[in-house]
């Protein structure tokens, strides 16, 4: 037994050597707990010292892409009861991934500003629909559309505990967010429906179409800075997207937490604080974090 708990000791003391080797050498250490998965980065001074935590909104904060899917859904059958006859008729699983396939084909145009949000909608509606020999039109598209944006909202859930880890953060003095690229109309709709406005002050909602720029943007962090009076040090963003919410942010001089809720690849050498694939073990953690610092 005392030769056991010796062998023991020598492993675990090689072990820290080596840990602490690679990290004074700047190299990172992951490991995982909760056996979720979930990664720490331990190169990165893991502790709850930001004054500030900025989150995107779609698929950080709810999944916008069931949402979507179930709205797109009820447009389609309203339109097809509307405008399709039985000739022409086509279900919802043959019209969605076409769909879902000319909006992305169409976003970078829109994003970039090539075109506006109206002509971007337009545009994803008629190539499908011609795609899909359906009838189509501008007049068609905004009737589609006008439907989509009077529903998306009754299919916008909060992820689970997304209140409670907002609660406990303002509690303890810790400022928040929002960062989000898209629609100014349809964004703050989506925060209110989510009911996040209770802690996230108007002023600190910033939609890339109100603030001219969109992340990963430098400028778009910079603006949040000067609004909330912090240096980049300060803040932490967290988000699901890799090139928007962790490369942008660290490029700008934040730190990021990865939401990667979709078990997105990392196409860059970037390394953001922590990584989690579910929003439940993100609280959890900086709930407990915040939690101990104020107990310090």
């Amino acid at each position: 037994m005392d030769f056991l708990l010796t062998q023991e000791g020598n492993v675990i003391a090689f072990y820290f050597c080596v840990c602490l080797l690679l990290y004074k050498e700047g190299n990172h250490v992951n490991y995982s707990f909760n056996n979720q998965f979930d990664i720490i980065n331990s190169g990165v001074n893991w502790q709850m010292d930001w004054k500030a935590v900025t989150f995107d909104l779609d698929n950080t904060l709810f999944s916008h892409e069931e949402a979507f899917k179930k709205a797109i859904k009820e447009c389609f059958k309203t339109f097809s009861d509307k405008y399709i006859n039985e000739a022409h008729e086509i279900t919802y699983e043959q019209f969605f991934p076409v769909f879902k396939l000319n909006c992305d084909r169409y976003w970078d145009k829109y994003e970039s500003g090539e075109v506006d949000g109206k002509t971007y909608r337009r545009i994803r509606f008629n190539e499908t629909m011609k795609d899909l020999a359906l009838p189509y039109g501008n007049d068609y598209a905004d009737f589609f559309h006008d439907h989509y944006y009077s529903i998306i909202d009754e299919y916008s859930k909060p992820f689970e505990g997304v209140h409670e880890l907002f609660e406990v953060l303002t509690e303890h003095g810790v400022r928040i967010a929002i960062v989000s690229n898209g629609s100014a109309d349809t964004q703050y709709n989506k925060v209110k429906k989510l009911g996040i406005n209770k802690w996230v002050a108007d002023e600190h909602i910033f939609i890339s179409e109100e603030a001219g720029v969109s992340k990963p943007d430098k400028e778009i962090f910079k603006l949040v800075e000067e609004k909330l009076k912090l240096p980049s040090h300060d803040i932490v963003f967290v988000g699901d997207s890799w090139e928007h919410d962790v490369a942008g942010p660290i490029e700008a001089g934040w730190e990021a937490i990865f939401l990667n809720t979709r078990k997105e690849d990392k196409p860059t050498e970037h390394q953001p604080a922590a990584e989690f694939e579910e929003f439940t073990h993100l609280k959890d953690e900086l709930i407990k974090m915040v939690r101990e610092r104020r107990a310090l």
